[in-house]
C-alpha cells in the first residue's frame, strides 16, 4: 500500500475508509454466522436422507436378488441393458446470501415403462424395478442437499478469507496510515506554533 500525503482531508478520508472497512468486516462475520448456520441445517437433513438411502439401497438390491434367482442373471442383465435412460430433471436455483442453491424437481411416473414383455418375467422383478425407482429418488435428493453444503461450504470459507483480510491486513495497514499522518499533522502543527510564537518574540 503506497504511502497517503499527509494532508487534513487525506485524514478524514482515511479514517472514514477505516470506519467502511470495520463495518464491511462486521457484515461479513453476520454473513458467515448465516450462512454456517444454513449449513448445519443441510448438514442435519443430509444424514436423514443417508439413512433412508442405506434402508432402500438393502432394499432394492434384496429385490434384485429375488429376481436373479427367480428369472436368471443374464435375463435381468438384458433387460436393465434395454431400459431408457430416465434424465428428466428440472434444476432450478434459489440464492441464498448470494449463493446459488440448486434445487431439483423430478416427476417420477407412477407406473414404470416397460421395455419388455411380461412373457418369461416376475413380479420380484417388478418389485425389484419399483424399489430401485425409490432408491434412484433418494440419490437425486442426496446428490441436490451434497452439492447445496459444498456450495455453502466454498461460500464460508470465501468470506472468512476476506474477513481475515480486513481484520488482519487491510484495516491495521489504514491505522497505521492514520496513525502516520495524524503524528506528522500534530508535528506540523507544533512547528507552526513555535514560528508563531517566535515571530510574536
Amino acid at each position: 500500500m503506497s504511502d497517503i500525503l499527509p494532508t487534513k482531508s487525506n485524514l478524514i478520508n482515511l479514517k472514514k475508509t477505516i470506519a467502511l472497512s470495520k463495518q464491511g468486516q462486521e457484515l461479513l462475520e453476520k454473513k458467515k454466522y448465516i450462512l454456517m448456520k444454513e449449513k448445519e441445517k443441510y448438514i442435519a437433513k443430509k444424514k436423514q436422507i443417508e439413512e433412508a438411502f442405506k434402508e432402500q439401497y438393502q432394499k432394492a438390491f434384496y429385490m434384485l436378488q429375488n429376481a436373479n434367482v427367480d428369472i436368471g442373471i443374464n435375463k435381468v442383465s438384458n433387460i436393465a441393458y434395454n431400459i431408457d435412460i430416465d434424465d428428466k430433471l428440472d434444476i432450478k436455483y434459489k440464492t441464498v446470501m448470494g449463493v446459488e442453491i440448486p434445487i431439483v424437481a423430478y416427476e417420477q411416473s407412477e407406473k414404470p415403462n416397460l421395455t419388455f414383455g411380461l412373457l418369461g418375467t416376475t413380479i420380484s422383478l417388478d418389485e425389484a424395478i419399483v424399489e430401485f425407482q425409490k432408491l434412484k429418488k433418494i440419490l437425486i435428493d442426496l446428490a441436490e442437499i451434497e452439492v447445496t453444503i459444498k456450495r455453502l461450504d466454498d461460500a464460508t470459507l470465501k468470506v472468512q478469507k476476506r474477513s481475515n483480510s480486513l481484520k488482519d491486513i487491510i484495516v491495521p495497514n489504514y491505522e497505521r496510515q492514520e496513525k502516520r499522518i495524524q503524528e506528522t499533522l500534530d508535528e506540523r502543527d507544533r512547528e507552526e506554533f513555535t514560528r508563531m510564537k517566535m515571530i510574536k518574540k
